[in-house]
């Protein structure tokens, strides 16, 4: 009898590759933001990479949560307090560092309406703001929403019946971004979650699909097929839409995430396995969330440049400093370990809910 797709508790294992994928991606965030900072504008078209990068991320996000919810029982207690501790202490770091700066020297970085969409995760609502420094919170929101609906939901709804649920979702995503294509080639309204969900939408569906064992012993041959013409369609995608990625590109990223992961040793998965990569992609967090403080075009290109130097040393500092330990705490204070049972009369109830299927 097949296992049933409430997959068993099992022992999480990272994988190299989806930190290649991150690297990719905040290195194509990264030549974005650099052309625009020292030209005001990009080189070529196809070079306006920060929208895929993006992407990239967004499918891996909803990949990588929905795997790591059906590694077991659902704890959301748990899940949301690793949550906080993993992305909140960077986020607030970077808004503290802004109202010190704004203390400092009485220039404002970020108004406190700005910082309130922040905090509360609808920056994708708000459009342009005064501030400069706190714009790119716009993708954290959208995937800080995300992470308060989709566990609720997969939890109540069961594996078989989210599947459907992103799989509608993502096409009723991007059907009402097509019909509205010309509205929502403006830059800030573009961000808005039901124009973009699809993207992690799309994550969440790979990995229900990849949970189910006979789907995932299908997708072993035909993933290794697909990886050339997924790569080719991902390229013509990032030379083709500057601002707006397609749903196509979407699946294109999750069917090459699929390859990566089932053929870790494949021409396609190897260049994600270098460690350059694969460090990026580890602190690429704090990259992202740093990155937009000394990239803002300020003045001359020289005085820019020495600027932008200094960002590695913010982003690493805060990755080593803030991001890592506090990561690592969150982890520790939800461990079983940290929360012996202490002998009763009555057992008590578990607070676990066993994902259904």
């Amino acid at each position: 009898m097949a296992e049933p797709e409430s997959m068993k508790p099992c022992k999480p294992q990272r994988i190299s590759a989806l930190d290649g994928w991150r690297g990719l991606a905040i290195v194509l965030v990264m030549i974005d933001h650099t052309q625009a900072t020292l030209f005001a504008g990009y080189l070529r078209p196809w070079t306006q990479s920060g929208q895929h990068g993006v992407t990239i991320f967004f499918v891996l996000s909803g990949f990588l949560i929905t795997t790591k919810l059906m590694e077991g029982p659902i704890d959301l207690k748990r899940f949301y307090i690793r949550r906080f501790f993993r992305l909140m202490p960077t986020a607030w770091a970077y808004l503290l560092f802004l109202w010190l700066l704004e203390l400092l020297t009485g220039q404002q970085c970020v108004p406190v309406r700005e910082v309130a969409s922040c905090v509360l995760f609808y920056r994708n609502y708000m459009g342009l703001c005064h501030g400069i420094y706190a714009g790119h919170y716009w993708s954290l929101s959208l995937e800080e929403q995300f992470y308060l609906i989709w566990p609720f939901l997969l939890l109540l709804a069961g594996i078989r019946k989210a599947r459907w649920f992103a799989a509608i979702g993502a096409l009723a995503c991007a059907v009402y971004r097509l019909v509205r294509w010309d509205h929502y080639q403006h830059q800030w309204v573009s961000f808005q979650t039901e124009v973009r969900a699809d993207a992690i939408l799309v994550g969440c569906l790979l990995s229900m699909l990849l949970a189910n064992p006979r789907f995932r012993a299908a997708a072993v041959p035909w993933s290794r097929r697909l990886a050339l013409p997924a790569a080719l369609v991902l390229l013509y995608c990032i030379a083709t839409f500057h601002w707006l990625p397609p749903l196509t590109e979407c699946i294109a990223i999750a069917l090459l995430i699929a390859a990566s992961v089932l053929h870790p040793a494949s021409i396609f998965a190897r260049p994600l396995l270098l460690k350059p990569l694969i460090w990026l992609g580890t602190v690429s967090y704090s990259i992202y969330v740093w990155q937009q403080f000394f990239f803002a075009g300020r003045n001359s290109i020289p005085f820019e440049i020495c600027y932008m130097c200094l960002m590695p040393i913010f982003a690493l500092g805060s990755y080593y400093l803030v991001e890592r330990p506090l990561t690592r705490f969150g982890h520790r204070i939800t461990s079983p370990a940290a929360h012996p049972v202490a002998p009763a009369a009555e057992p008590a109830r578990p607070l676990k809910i066993a994902l259904s299927s």
